[in-house]
């Protein structure tokens, strides 16, 4: 039995090992609940023995220094304390309203769950961005947050404005980047969450350009002058700035009451994840005479909806295989009500995951929804563990058309070889038909499902030859659906080359990488002529990835799907703009680094129109590095390596020289 003392210390050390996973590796080990509990058996703890308080107690501390810590916040960016209980709420706002006489309203918001950042406006333009870091110091992400479409690059303000928001992403991008990394082979996000931080602490803004960002702005910190919280958030919205559309205004504890139950109720539909709601003191004069500690506000508190975790019972597991034949074991459980839907399937990701979880078929298991496409299993309860459990054992065949499963070196998963696999087809035509792709508007995954079946379809290569009669004769199909289909059809073959390499299914080459091999090789047979050496040189392109797509030219099944493509009339071929014969930028490679005078996509767009290219990273490879205000580490790497260095004034004169 340990004592107070051994206790506290030991609540200390284990809490600053979460923080540190939370904050700053993105890549946390225990879920929200699991931490909340030991913060606040610390938090009791502390109160009854201030005497073991540990130097430096993370009860006193806002999250964790992020790898660079550069920026100083011009009002620390503290944390919120949490409530679990409508008793606590209570407490809240009849304290406020007690010390205030009455002459207080409050505000209650959805707690987005997300990364919190400072975004500063300089006379009317996005000057700095930062995250929330130990709340005294954050780093500098202004180049990534300026990939957020629905924040403005300019407002109609004049004066300096800083302003607070929540960066997150959507549930439907995160399942899209979760299945395209599963596919690849590579590390899954825990959650939207993480995955959100984690983009925004990316070297590469392109890559967080394509992962889809929003964000909404819950507090103006400096220059509006105003009275009241809702005044500010009035004035965000007068400025084009993205303000929550559930953010409630509220009298007494009755109306924050419903208010709370309204948000909680709406939980579930809203596209992206909460996980409570936070209440406000309006006034600011209530809330500078209520103060804070040194870690949290006295005049705002989170009030936690009711964890996304329950416990069930592992029936069975089966087996999913995706368009890359990469096979992802898939939880069969006792239907259990979670998030306001019945769940009855969990994923269990790869054989790794579950030899981590220790999990076996009969097994009582903790489940969660974090945004995926189906809920994941998060922990065994193996106290629980019936004396008939069965240990889970993966196929030696394919369980979709019997094709022996291989597991490529390197790998965690294992795949089958079989291109012409009817689970592999169907999940390489959904991927060939989505947005980022062909973008064939109204061809789901119904109608693919049904034509692979009739074995219509066997290649994404088959979309092209059918016909509007043939469509129209199908059940729920009219003459309006199926028009609209074709026309849609026919409408992707004006896709420009680097979107047909992407839908093509290459493995490990995202929309990103496709640009990167449309831009440098310019049309499909100079990249099918390209050898491991010439594949390497390219910046991003590893040697794993160089390894993926020589083997796929080498495949029969794929060189028959690109010349259907081909045949079809898609683009095979890079639109190459008119480059003035004497350009000093053609066929050289540029990287951006800093902040710009102007939108750093502009830069970019400039130096292809010029027969450049726009490069993923520093490389010996690299021929100018453009370096605006606050560079960091690329422009020491881009020294060390000798690559010469210009100025945003520097390019223009190199331009200047045509």
């Amino acid at each position: 039995m340990m004592t107070p003392e051994e206790r506290i210390k030991q609540l200390t050390e284990i809490i600053f090992y979460h923080n540190r996973k939370y904050y700053t590796d993105n890549n946390p080990e225990i879920s929200d609940t699991e931490y909340d509990a030991l913060y606040r058996e610390l938090k009791e703890l502390e109160e009854r023995y201030p005497e073991y308080i540990q130097t430096g107690s993370p009860l006193k501390k806002v999250g964790a220094a992020g790898a660079v810590a550069g920026v100083r916040h011009a009002i620390p960016m503290l944390s919120l304390e949490n409530s679990y209980n409508r008793i606590d709420a209570e407490k809240f706002v009849t304290k406020m309203m007690s010390e205030s006489n009455g002459q207080v309203t409050f505000t209650v918001e959805p707690k987005m769950d997300g990364a919190a950042v400072s975004v500063t406006y300089g006379n009317g333009i996005l000057a700095l961005a930062a995250t929330r870091g130990d709340g005294t110091y954050g780093e500098d992400i202004t180049a990534n947050v300026r990939t957020i479409r629905s924040l403005p690059e300019s407002i109609d303000y004049k004066d300096v404005l800083i302003v607070r928001g929540e960066v997150f992403m959507p549930k439907a991008e995160f399942q899209r980047l979760n299945r395209e990394r599963g596919e690849d082979g590579l590390p899954l996000f825990a959650n939207p969450r993480n995955a959100a931080s984690g983009s925004l602490k990316l070297l590469d803004p392109l890559i967080t350009a394509e992962r889809a960002l929003d964000i909404r702005i819950y507090s103006v910190d400096s220059g509006a002058g105003n009275i009241t919280h809702t005044d500010d958030m009035d004035l965000c919205k007068r400025l084009g700035l993205p303000v929550n559309d559930l953010n409630m205004l509220c009298d007494d504890l009755n109306s924050v009451y419903t208010a709370l139950d309204t948000i909680e109720n709406l939980r579930f539909t809203l596209p992206y994840d909460i996980d409570g709601a936070v209440i406000k003191a309006n006034e600011y004069t209530v809330r500078a005479e209520a103060g804070s500690t040194v870690k949290f506000p006295r005049w705002a508190i989170a009030y936690k909806y009711p964890a996304q975790q329950i416990t069930t019972i592992l029936k069975g597991v089966s087996f999913q295989v995706g368009r890359t034949g990469a096979v992802t074991p898939v939880a069969e459980l006792k239907p259990v009500l979670l998030s306001g839907s019945t769940v009855s399937r969990a994923t269990l990701h790869n054989e790794e995951e579950i030899t981590r979880l220790g999990v076996m078929i009969g097994d009582t298991v903790f489940i969660e929804k974090g945004g995926e496409v189906i809920p994941k299993v998060v922990k065994t309860v193996t106290e629980k563990r019936p004396a008939d459990a069965i240990p889970i054992v993966f196929p030696e065949k394919c369980s979709e058309c019997e094709t022996p499963l291989i597991k490529p070196e390197g790998e965690v998963r294992r795949r089958c070889p079989n291109r012409r696999c009817h689970a592999r087809v169907k999940a390489s035509l959904l991927h060939f038909v989505s947005r980022n792709a062909m973008d064939i508007e109204g061809f789901g995954e119904t109608l693919i499902n049904a034509l692979v079946e009739e074995g219509r379809l066997k290649t994404p290569g088959d979309i092209y030859t059918l016909t509007k009669e043939e469509l129209e004769t199908r059940e729920r199909m009219g003459k309006k659906s199926s028009g609209n289909i074709i026309a849609a059809i026919k409408k992707s073959r004006e896709q420009p080359f680097d979107r047909v390499l992407f839908a093509s299914g290459l493995p490990q080459v995202g929309a990103r990488m496709a640009k990167t091999l449309a831009s440098h090789f310019g049309s499909m047979d100079n990249l099918m002529l390209a050898d491991m050496e010439t594949l390497t040189n390219i910046p991003d392109v590893g040697d794993k990835t160089a390894k993926f797509l020589l083997d796929a030219f080498k495949d029969k099944d794929f060189l028959n799907l690109l010349t259907d493509l081909r045949n079809a009339g898609l683009n095979f071929i890079a639109h190459t703009p008119e480059i003035p014969a004497d350009s000093a930028v053609s066929g050289k490679s540029f990287l951006i680094t800093g902040a710009l005078s102007r939108p750093r996509k502009d830069v970019e767009d400039q130096i292809i129109s010029l027969g450049g290219k726009v490069a993923g990273g520093v490389s010996k490879n690299l021929n100018y590095l453009i370096v605006g205000e606050k560079p960091g580490g690329k422009l020491d790497k881009a020294q060390k390596l000798g690559i010469t260095v210009i100025t945003e004034s520097g390019f223009s004169d190199l331009i200047r020289k045509l």
